[in-house]
């Protein structure tokens, strides 16, 4: 008898062994996002590096099979707009003979700019760049100069292009969602040598710029040389948030400049929150503006600060190999904190305030417990995102594919992006909250 249980015992154990193993196999073949995914990325091809037509075709095709097997929008096969894309720069890389690095950037650009996913793009990795020694962004529908010798100067053309032709070109290969999103990156990164390349400046000499004081409209032609991007230090106390308590006023602001949710921000956020409460302070400022996103947590420690019992929660719809698994929106419990709040919320937000940091202010005002001021932030609050890391095989084009579709607390505005119930430009939102408050 015991022989018998010990017989049965064994092919129990063999069997459970062998069904672990093969649904361990299983899973990371088939339905593990992170399978194949890169931790830290290797420096890309030169952009002027010349690939094989196949090959360049074979890196394209990596890409489109990463989007097949990852991404909720591909379950069931490449949306249409995405096919045409691909099956065109396909067929046109397959049968060249040569195909630069800078190309296929732009080619598989042009694929997946289709999907209007911010978080799903390309683009070569290289640990410095080049820069022009000039500062860009946008007043109203002109791009300026910001700082320096030509400060305020509007730019009008910039390689011999028209900067309105070269944000058209910009806005054919770059995935986006709001174009004041693509609004800010092309001003951001078109000083950078790579992406002056990507809108097709000559970038192996000087570039010149043609600008236009606005005050008197006489205007300046000059070549500029491409630099070293000496990028300085951050400071050594500089951390990613700040915050300071006025008792006079009554006022305390925290400003979190990336959304990184680990024991130094929940320390921080219980630190404020109880000088908060010490000085008798009744409103308090969220300053989101410029935060590039990050762990979405960090909102939800937030209103454990906040005097609700429940909230609304995001829901989402996540990809595990051939299938789209929904989690249902629930109503979340707070676990309060011992500090609760119970005065007026204001936050901030900027066209470039993005991710994760648009997700704080969505979850905040979807629950109607705060007031937004600013500027609508950069991607939508129903959107793709919780990107997987790649690099293609020959050129080692960086790019990233979401697996996640989220969809915001209120579902009824999943259409809509997040709109300020104050709406000022991002310069003047803190000052906006401050006559707010003063109002009240």
């Amino acid at each position: 008898m015991k022989k018998k249980w010990t017989k049965h015992l064994k092919i129990f154990l063999c069997t459970f062994v062998i069904c672990t193993i093969a649904s361990y196999g299983t899973w990371r073949m088939w339905f593990d996002p992170y399978r194949g995914t890169v931790s830290t990325f290797k420096q890309s091809e030169k952009l002027d590096t010349f690939l094989g037509g196949m090959q360049a075709a074979e890196d394209l095709e990596f890409i489109v099979n990463r989007l097949r097997e990852r991404h909720p929008a591909c379950v069931s096969g490449l949306p249409p707009a995405v096919q045409k894309a691909y099956e065109q720069e396909y067929a046109e890389l397959s049968r060249s003979s040569e195909v630069t690095v800078l190309s296929l950037w732009q080619s598989a650009s042009r694929v997946l700019a289709q999907l209007n996913d911010a978080h799903t793009r390309a683009q070569p990795y290289y640990e410095n760049t080049k820069t022009l020694p000039l500062l860009f962004s946008w007043e109203g529908h002109q791009l300026i100069c910001s700082g320096g010798e030509f400060d305020e100067y509007t730019v009008n053309m910039i390689g011999g292009v028209s900067v309105s032709l070269l944000y058209e070109r910009f806005q054919g290969m770059f995935s986006y969602e709001h174009d004041a999103w693509a609004r800010h990156v092309f001003a951001s990164r078109i000083n950078r040598c790579d992406y002056l390349a990507f809108l097709g400046i000559d970038i192996g000499q000087e570039v010149e710029i043609f600008l236009e004081r606005q005050d008197d409209g006489s205007t300046v032609k000059k070549a500029f040389m491409l630099q070293k991007n000496e990028t300085a230090a951050p400071a050594v106390n500089e951390t990613f948030y700040d915050y300071s308590v006025d008792k006079d006023s009554g006022v305390g602001i925290f400003t979190l400049r990336q959304c990184i949710f680990d024991k130094t921000y929940k320390s921080a956020l219980e630190d404020f929150f109880t000088s908060v409460r010490n000085e008798g302070v009744h409103s308090i400022i969220v300053d989101l503006r410029g935060n590039p996103g990050g762990n979405s947590l960090v909102a939800n420690e937030f209103i454990r600060y906040l005097p609700v019992e429940s909230y609304r929660d995001v829901s989402s719809i996540v990809r595990f190999g051939p299938i789209n698994w929904k989690n249902q929106a629930v109503q979340k419990k707070n676990q309060q904190a011992e500090c609760v709040f119970s005065g007026n919320v204001y936050v901030l937000n900027s066209a470039d305030s993005f991710s994760a940091a648009m997700d704080f202010a969505t979850l905040l005002s979807d629950n109607g417990l705060c007031m937004v001021v600013g500027e609508i932030p950069g991607n939508m609050p129903s959107s793709y995102g919780d990107i997987l890391y790649f690099q293609t095989p020959n050129a080692l084009l960086a790019f990233t594919v979401s697996y996640k579709y989220f969809i915001r607390p209120d579902a009824s505005k999943s259409d809509l992006p997040l709109l300020p119930d104050v709406q000022v430009p991002a310069d003047n939102a803190l000052e906006e909250a401050l006559r707010l408050i003063q109002k009240d």
